[in-house]
């Protein structure tokens, strides 16, 4: 075995995998369909378990030169009351690292600097054809022209062509009925705190970034709502300061707009012979338990798993402790995610007034919820690789 892969997409988790496994001795060609690096996505915060992902891959400190140190954060409610308010500072006390915000771009160009020079090819599309076996490497169309490897690592986002391949009979995505918009402005003049805002069947969070630049991303349950891809500005417009000046500093051109969708039921393997997932392409789930920083891990637990690898058995034996640790992790955490945006988009007039009354006066966000949610994000030790 030639210990060659070749990886189909080049976001974080087709990046970071690279690295992990360039690191070991693999020879890597990653494959974009995009003309450059991805660009999409805004702002992202990297939570410890993404940070001590990112040290595992030698990549931590050149993210942390590019970042900032979320210090507090809460909830709102529109008119701009605190629901809930907690400093984070507990955060690096209990697992050894802050959460840490810097836009996506950066993080993506961290990873891609990380690697060596040539690894990816930008404006390449994928299509799977073999998955390879014993006897035979996996194979790919890359342009349409095939080529082979000893590993496919499928990293191409919620909406895997691979994973379609890998599992052809499973019913695919389900619509949420949400949708989001996110951007990133310049924040000059506002005061401004890492914090969500809920209204009813509404959302909206707010993450400062490095460079004088705000993130902020919206969400909305589509119910009987007028919405469309011009922007979140008519349901959010009325809401606290800083909303209205956020809103105000956006671009159409610079707005991401998505509809949040999910897998209908996790998929029973992550990988078939040759071929493996990572990242979104293995477990797309709604946006609220940090899946870049899964996808981190997901990084690190493949290249251990397959790092000494010299033959098919090898090789298979890796995945499935790659497989066996990572769904079940991943499966629990989609479930989490779910429930989480149910309970912060609730629209009952009544169900959101319960909801935050008891969070107010209950006070047990910052400390029961907050804290053992973050437990359950957040405490991942990573592997030795090599």
């Amino acid at each position: 075995m030639t210990r060659s892969a070749h990886i189909a997409g080049a976001g974080i988790a087709g990046l970071a995998t690279a690295v992990a496994l360039s690191a070991q001795g693999w020879t890597i060609r990653v494959f974009e369909r995009s003309p450059d690096l991805r660009t999409t996505g805004g702002g992202i915060g990297i939570t410890p378990n993404g940070m001590l992902a990112l040290d595992a891959i030698g990549v931590g400190d050149a993210v942390r030169a590019r970042a900032v140190t979320q210090h507090e954060g809460g909830v709102r409610a529109p008119g701009g009351r605190w629901i809930a308010r907690s400093g984070l500072r507990f955060i690096e006390e209990r697992y050894g690292e802050s959460i840490r915000a810097l836009p996506r771009l950066d993080l993506v160009k961290a990873l891609a600097d990380a690697l060596p020079p040539g690894t990816v090819h930008y404006g390449a599309r994928v299509e799977p054809v073999a998955a390879g076996d014993a006897k035979a490497r996996a194979v790919i169309k890359v342009d349409g022209a095939e080529v082979e490897s000893d590993l496919v690592i499928g990293a191409d986002g919620v909406r895997s062509a691979l994973r379609q391949a890998m599992h052809p009979q499973h019913p695919g995505l389900r619509g949420t009925g949400s949708v989001s918009w996110r951007c990133v402005v310049p924040a000059d003049g506002l005061t401004l705190v890492a914090a969500e805002t809920w209204g009813s069947g509404l959302r909206l969070s707010i993450l400062p970034l490095p460079g004088g630049e705000v993130h902020f991303s919206a969400l909305a349950k589509l119910g009987g709502r007028r919405t469309s891809e011009d922007g979140p500005g008519p349901l959010f417009g009325r809401w606290h300061d800083p909303i209205p000046q956020l809103l105000e500093r956006s671009t159409r051109e610079h707005m991401f707009f998505d509809r949040i969708e999910e897998l209908v039921r996790p998929i029973d393997s992550f990988y078939d012979n040759r071929v493996v997932l990572v990242g979104d392409a293995a477990h797309p789930m709604t946006p609220n338990v940090g899946s870049a920083n899964l996808a981190l891990e997901d990084a690190v637990e493949l290249a251990y798993a397959v790092a000494q690898a010299q033959s098919w058995s090898e090789l298979q034996a890796g995945l499935a402790t790659y497989d066996q640790s990572r769904r079940p992790r991943t499966s629990r955490l989609s479930t989490m995610s779910r429930w989480m945006g149910r309970f912060a988009e609730l629209s009952s007039p009544i169900a959101v007034a319960a909801r935050n009354s008891g969070i107010w006066l209950g006070g047990f966000l910052p400390e029961a919820v907050s804290r053992r949610s973050m437990d359950a994000m957040v405490q991942w030790s990573p592997p030795a690789i090599g």
